[in-house]
């Protein structure tokens, strides 16, 4: 158990100074004044600000890269390269390399991470189609599987499958009737390369399928104006759309293109390359991701807009879209999944970790 005193909670929305009591892993009051009656820990909240751990909901935790070679693979990502990144939730995933890299490795690392402390899913497939399963089928992996949050696919790159608007009407059909049995909100993540027809295939089947639009979630949404001109259009029709940050606030003028921003999410892509390409295709730059670029956009984004219009890209409406019920805000009967702030500095993250909170 633990009682924070005197902190300034944003949860996102601004509740003002406040003592909140946690216990057993969950958020049990938030209210002007607690006294306990017995001896507990106790933090001094006060010059402090409290809010929701960060949710990234793009993380290669197995490692990504692999495009320049072996040599290019990126190595899974630590429990504490998270946490130090006021992180409490992630989702892991496949990028281009659905080869060297499982579904199992992903699923077995994606334990350990929660069993560490952070609260981690994944996605089933990678930029190929088929996609890469942890079971007999991409449905069996979505129904029997409670961390498998849906399927990762890439579109209009020139390292996807190039998949027909038949198959990808089809797969997202499939995941549509999986979710329906599992109770899950599952969605089909959508790795946006920059070929010429961005979102058109999505599109094309809004237009004749009635698949809810809430089930295609595209990713780096900004990686050129063409790309982003549509995903505008695609929040525009009540879709969702995931920005991929640097860490250097250049997500700020993108969100202020957007009327309805509830429909945004940020994450980083870490432990995932970034590459350039020269005219004959060969690699010409490749780097890693760190997933402290998440952490530095929200600190950046804060101080531009405040804590109640910066919070929610990285907590509430990730939360929302995943279908999470009891994270991504300070609220009693959630999670205590928690970041405590001073300045633009982490004090503390209180997350649960095996049956004891840290």
């Amino acid at each position: 158990m633990k009682l924070i005193k005197n902190i300034q909670i944003y949860a996102p929305k601004n509740l003002g100074v406040k003592d909140v009591l946690i216990s057993d892993s969950k958020i049990e009051k938030i209210e002007d004044h607690i006294e306990y009656p017995y001896p507990i820990e106790t933090i001094d909240g006060i010059d402090c600000v409290l809010t929701p751990g960060l949710i990234d909901r793009h993380v290669h935790i197995t490692g990504g890269g692999g495009e320049a070679g072996f040599v290019s693979r990126a190595r899974p990502i630590d429990v504490q390269e998270i946490l130090d990144a006021g992180i409490t939730t992630v989702i892991g995933l496949l990028g281009t390399d659905g080869y060297t890299r499982s579904t199992k490795e992903l699923f077995a690392k994606a334990k350990e991470l929660t069993q560490k402390g952070v609260h981690t899913y994944i996605l089933t497939g990678s930029y190929a189609y088929p996609s890469n399963t942890l079971t007999s089928s991409m449905e069996d992996d979505i129904v029997f599987i409670d961390s498998i949050l849906g399927v990762k696919l890439a579109l209009s790159d020139h390292r996807s499958s190039h998949v027909t608007e038949e198959e990808l009407t089809r797969l997202a059909s499939r995941i549509r009737t999986a979710s329906l049995i599992a109770g899950k909100q599952a969605n089909l993540t959508i790795h946006m390369g920059d070929e010429k027809q961005a979102l058109e295939l999505v599109f094309n089947i809004l237009e004749k399928a009635d698949i809810p639009i809430s089930l295609f979630q595209p990713t780096h949404c900004t990686r050129n104006p063409h790309l982003f001109e549509q995903a505008i259009q695609f929040t525009e029709m009540g879709g969702t759309i995931d920005i991929t940050c640097d860490g250097n606030g250049k997500t700020l003028n993108y969100i202020r293109q957007i009327k309805n921003t509830e429909k945004v999410t940020i994450s980083s892509d870490a432990q995932g390359s970034w590459s350039t390409y020269n005219e004959d295709g060969s690699v010409k730059e490749i780097g890693i991701t760190p997933i402290s670029n998440l952490k530095n956009e929200f600190i950046y984004l804060k101080n531009e807009l405040g804590y109640e219009n910066a919070l929610p890209f990285f907590t509430k409406n990730v939360a929302n879209v995943l279908g999470f019920q009891h994270t991504g805000q300070v609220k009693e009967g959630y999670d205590c999944d928690l970041v405590i702030w001073k300045e633009d500095q982490i004090q503390k993250v209180i997350v649960k970790k095996a049956h004891q909170i840290i």
